[in-house]
């Protein structure tokens, strides 16, 4: 349904390794996806997101919706940001507050180039808009006496009252207080679904792109490094920004204890002498440096059959859970058990995984 080829935009003077544009960016989504652009201030992502809007020219690259080309630098096509039929929700909101719920609503229908429609219709997509998003009989409220959430709502209205084919949401979370934000993340994903609208979520948090995308696309410096489903972005990390940007990971340091195939699994031995197996994604010769990534909850305390030693430094409460620090060696592994029993500080555990949740990241 979208499709962005080898988008590229880089700041005059400004682009570095720290922040800036965007760099040979490519993806292809399918009608309906949930996709999320996912990284810290300043890696791409909400450049990405104006150049699809229009907000921005990009310097090379392709973005199409269906076959309709939006921007194809080669052949000097740009189709204005008024023209393109897309939806965009921004951090701010952008609520006018001299208007009402109605008015805000409204507005990109009655500015809409050469096609506006009769009052009757103008009401009837108001309404259903409304409806859609929960806010029914709200639309003479001022928009000045709404909540942050109903303000988020109404933003959202306005973004699909005129039925965009692409929706694009910029951080529409980050002013919410957590609780509400919570709530929102089901929300806004029910609402999507609901409408399969296909669209593009920026976001610098890492459990809202997990518990809400289709798809991640992790950007670094400007360059997509990742992309996969939410479970595939977790448990198999591209590399070892990815491991460490998403979530906990334990980063073990140690060499290839043998060959192995790309894709097979192999050994890793560390400083210690401790020997395990795990998955090596790119291949590796013996000998050569590796740093393999675990997550915590895949970790199991055991009194056999142990592939790491240690003692626990820290026990920690957090309902569901109980997460131990492990001292093994100079390094510290996080593990993340039940909370039917706990471990006291102090204590020499045993630690097992299995091979298919290490894998070697660099």
């Amino acid at each position: 349904m979208l499709t962005v080829h080898d988008l590229t935009k880089i700041y005059a003077n400004r682009f570095d390794t720290q922040a800036g544009g965007v760099r040979e960016a490519s993806f292809d989504l399918p009608d309906g996806t949930f996709f999320t652009l996912l990284g810290p201030s300043g890696c791409g992502k909400t450049t990405t997101l104006r150049c699809v809007a229009g907000l921005e020219r990009p310097d090379q690259g392709v973005i199409a919706v269906g076959d309709r080309v939006l921007f194809d630098a080669s052949q000097r096509i740009a189709v204005p940001l008024n023209e393109r039929g897309i939806g965009m929700v921004f951090q701010s909101y952008a609520i006018w507050p001299h208007m009402t719920v109605f008015e805000n609503i409204a507005f990109p229908l009655r500015v809409a180039k050469g096609r506006t429609p009769p009052r009757e219709a103008i009401e009837r997509d108001v309404e259903q808009a409304l409806s859609t998003v929960g806010l029914s009989g709200y639309g003479d409220r001022p928009a000045t006496r709404l909540s942050g959430g109903q303000q988020q709502r109404v933003a959202l209205a306005r973004a699909i009252v005129h039925r965009p084919k692409l929706l694009l949401l910029d951080e529409p979370l980050s002013n919410l207080d957590a609780a509400l934000r919570e709530e929102m993340r089901i929300e806004l994903r029910r609402l999507q679904q609901q409408i399969g609208v296909t669209t593009i979520y920026v976001t610098h948090d890492q459990s809202e792109a997990l518990a809400m995308s289709d798809r991640i696309a992790v950007m670094e410096k400007g360059r997509i490094v990742q992309m996969g489903d939410p479970r595939e972005i977790y448990f198999r990390p591209a590399n070892v920004f990815v491991a460490s940007f998403i979530g906990a990971a334990n980063l073990l340091t140690g060499v290839c204890a043998e060959a192995a195939a790309p894709g097979s699994e192999g050994a890793v031995r560390l400083p210690d002498g401790a020997t395990f197996r795990c998955l090596f994604p790119a291949g590796g010769t013996a000998g050569q440096a590796a740093t393999v990534s675990v997550r915590p909850e895949s970790i199991a305390l055991v009194s056999e059959g142990a592939l790491l030693r240690g003692e626990v430094t820290a026990t920690s409460f957090l309902g569901g859970s109980v997460r131990y620090d492990v001292q093994v060696g100079d390094t510290v592994v996080r593990v993340v058990g039940g909370a039917e029993r706990m471990v006291a500080s102090g204590t020499p555990v045993g630690m097992s995984f299995e091979a298919s949740s290490a894998v070697v990241v660099g």
